[in-house]
């Protein structure tokens, strides 16, 4: 708890920002299988604004090299039609708060874990599937592997890839 209360004040906005991004997003993809504008553009600038506050516009280029870092690779499977837009856009938050912690090699240890995450959450979902006697789901809801990915990299303690 020592190191949250001794962060800078940008610094535990923006992760607060990511937190209620998370949180609130998982909670409507679950549910609705949508990942909101209205909760991540606001994250977006919220993190954005923290980062200029802490670092100027160096730190905000490091946080946009960690969100390109993270969002980049589901842009293209945006494009392929094999997830959707609010994915992406979540994605690019956590890389703007990794990339302003710790540079880009956070935001790639955060899309590694991410899709750790949701290679289980489908290998899970679709067992699922079968034991109900079900057909396997066609979609996941993304938010859930994201936040899964994202919280052991700014949760002290939790253990990550590095």
């Amino acid at each position: 708890m020592e190191q949250w209360t001794a962060a800078p004040l940008p610094a535990r906005i923006a992760l607060a920002a990511l937190a209620v991004a998370l949180s609130v997003s998982v909670a409507t993809d679950l549910k609705s299988r949508r990942i909101l504008n209205a909760v991540t553009y606001p994250a977006l600038v919220v993190v954005a604004g923290c980062a200029i506050w802490l670092g100027g516009f160096p730190l905000l280029l490091q946080s946009a090299l960690g969100a390109l870092a993270c969002a980049t690779p589901l842009l293209f499977a945006m494009w392929r039609g094999w997830m959707g837009a609010g994915d992406m856009k979540l994605m690019a938050v956590a890389g703007l708060v990794a990339g302003a912690a710790a540079g880009w090699p956070l935001a790639v240890t955060v899309l590694l874990q991410v899709a750790i995450a949701g290679g289980l959450q489908a290998l899970l979902w679709a067992a699922v599937a079968r034991v109900r006697g079900r057909e396997r789901p066609k979609t996941i809801p993304y938010a859930l592997a994201i936040a899964a990915g994202t919280i052991p990299a700014f949760v002290p303690g939790l253990a990550h890839i590095s």
